[in-house]
């Protein structure tokens, strides 16, 4: 009976190994959906799950372990396949690469301050969606933007400033209250974006989106 009964707890104890482990991963049969860099991707609802995975890994951190950067590198020299463009602010804060949870070659990533789109921007999406095929677009506002809030602020800036400025003012319109104005922002670029000809001639879907950089969670717009 001893020698029956320790060959059960040792048994039990397996078990529960076994059962924290699959917890800890996220669950039985819970694998997490990461891009290679050898994967072309031509759902924009694919896409737009490895962003969502990504993001959640991010808040939980549980991001994904990066020991295949030679091997990405290698495959990357001839060429890349991003799944999806990312417009998004300037802010050290906000780098999409890290709150996505991305590798290299994973997104193609277009930063200013204030997240706008001028010509430069819209050329790059252009070169994305059309020669490397990427068939997501987001644009991604952030809490506590400076660059929105200098845009309520009524105040003056340097020449090359203003004009971003002056380009968020005409987003966000008569919006008074910060959060509105960000989202707003963002909904004017993606707007804009959408009214591109390549963008609609390749069919390419554009939403918006919001970071919060205080709780890390990205909120995707319908």
């Amino acid at each position: 009976m001893k020698r029956f009964s320790c060959k059960r707890y040792l048994v039990c104890f397996l078990l529960i190994g076994c059962m924290l482990a699959l917890i800890a991963c996220g669950g039985s049969g819970s694998n997490p959906k990461i891009h290679t860099a050898a994967e072309l991707v031509d759902s924009w609802e694919a896409a737009l799950q490895y962003l969502a995975e990504g993001n959640k890994r991010f808040i939980e951190n549980k991001g994904i372990t990066r020991n295949t950067n030679k091997e990405d590198r290698n495959i990357l020299k001839d060429g890349q396949k991003p799944f999806a463009v990312v417009v998004t602010c300037a802010d050290s804060r906000v780098a999409p690469e890290i709150y996505f949870d991305q590798k290299l070659g994973d997104i193609f990533v277009i930063r200013n301050a204030g997240n706008i789109a001028d010509a430069a921007v819209l050329g790059s999406i252009e070169y994305a969606v059309e020669h490397l095929h990427s068939p997501l677009v987001v644009v991604v506002g952030h809490s506590k933007c400076g660059a929105v809030t200098g845009a309520l602020s009524s105040g003056h800036f340097p020449e090359n400033l203003q004009t971003i400025i002056d380009t968020i003012v005409s987003n966000i319109k008569d919006t008074t209250d910060l959060g509105a104005a960000i989202d707003n922002n963002v909904n004017s670029t993606v707007d804009l974006i959408k009214e591109n000809h390549i963008v609609e001639e390749v069919g390419a879907k554009v939403i918006g989106a919001h970071y919060n950089i205080e709780s890390g969670e990205v909120t995707f717009f319908n």
